[in-house]
C-alpha cells in the first residue's frame, strides 16, 4: 500500500471556497499554513481550547494530521500562534471601528468601547487563553515565550492611542493616528499620571463589561432584568464612562 504524503487529501470541506477565505484577508486561496490558523481560530472560538481537536481542522482541509505538526510542531504550538493572530485581529478591529466612526471625539471613543465589547464576545473560546492564562497554562506559556514581546507592543500601542482618544474628548479635538510616534506618546503619558489614569479607567471599565457580556456568568444568566435590558445596560454604561472621562 502506498504511503500517504503529508499533503494527501481525502474529502475536504467544499464550503471552504474563495469567499470563505476572503473573510479572513485579501487572498482567495491563502497558503495552507494560514488556512490551518484561520480554521483553528474559528474552531476554538466555537468550542474552546480544551475541547479543540486538531483532527477537526485537518479533516476539513483534507490534509493529514502530521501536516499540522510539520507546520507548527504540535497542537499547543498551533494554539499559541493562532492566539497571537486572533489578538492581532482583535486590536486591529478596534481601530478600524474608530476610523469608520464620525470624526467627532465622543463618537470615536464610543466606537472603540463598543467594538471592544462586541469583539470580546466574538473571541468566544479564545477569551480563556487571552484573559485567563491559567486556564491553558502550557499554551499561554508558549504564547508568552514566542509572541510575548509582539503582544506587548500591540497592547502599548492600543493603550496609548486610547489615551489619545480620551484626551481628545476632553479637549474637543480629533487627532490623526497617521505617523504617530507611539513611544514618544507612551513617555508623555507616563509623565502625566492623570492622563494615564483616565485612559486606564476607560479601558478597564470597558473590559469588565466586555468580559461579562462575552462570558457565561452563572449568577446573572437567565435573570430577566438583565437578559431583557442587556443592550440598554451596556449602552448606558458606555455613556457613563465617557461622561466620567470628562470630569
Amino acid at each position: 500500500m502506498a504511503r500517504r504524503r503529508l499533503s494527501d487529501t481525502s474529502h475536504p470541506d467544499t464550503s471552504l471556497d474563495d469567499a470563505y477565505w476572503l473573510s479572513f484577508g485579501d487572498q482567495p486561496q491563502p497558503p495552507m499554513r494560514d488556512k490551518i490558523i484561520y480554521l483553528t481560530a474559528e474552531e476554538v472560538a466555537r468550542v474552546g481550547p480544551a475541547v479543540f481537536n486538531v483532527a477537526s481542522v485537518s479533516d476539513r482541509l483534507g490534509i493529514t494530521h502530521p501536516m499540522v505538526n510539520h507546520y507548527f510542531g504540535g497542537r499547543d504550538a498551533l494554539l499559541a500562534e493562532t492566539a497571537f493572530v486572533v489578538y492581532q485581529r482583535y486590536i486591529h478591529s478596534l481601530w478600524e471601528a474608530v476610523a469608520a466612526a464620525p470624526a467627532e471625539p465622543r463618537a470615536r471613543l464610543r466606537a472603540w468601547m463598543m467594538q471592544q465589547i462586541e469583539g470580546t464576545a466574538k473571541l468566544g473560546g479564545w477569551g480563556g487563553i487571552l484573559n485567563y492564562p491559567s486556564s491553558s497554562m502550557h499554551v499561554s506559556g508558549l504564547l508568552q515565550e514566542n509572541f510575548g514581546d509582539k503582544m506587548r507592543e500591540l497592547f502599548v500601542s492600543n493603550t496609548v492611542r486610547l489615551g489619545v482618544l480620551v484626551e481628545d474628548l476632553r479637549a474637543g479635538e480629533v487627532t490623526s493616528f497617521d505617523g504617530m510616534d507611539i513611544e514618544a506618546l507612551r513617555m508623555r503619558f507616563l509623565a502625566q499620571p492623570e492622563s494615564m489614569a483616565r485612559g486606564g479607567s476607560v479601558g478597564l471599565s470597558t473590559l469588565g463589561v466586555a468580559i461579562w457580556n462575552a462570558g457565561q456568568h452563572l449568577p446573572t444568566r437567565g435573570a430577566p432584568e438583565l437578559d431583557e435590558h442587556k443592550d440598554q445596560l451596556i449602552a448606558s454604561h458606555v455613556e457613563r464612562v465617557i461622561d466620567a472621562a470628562l470630569t
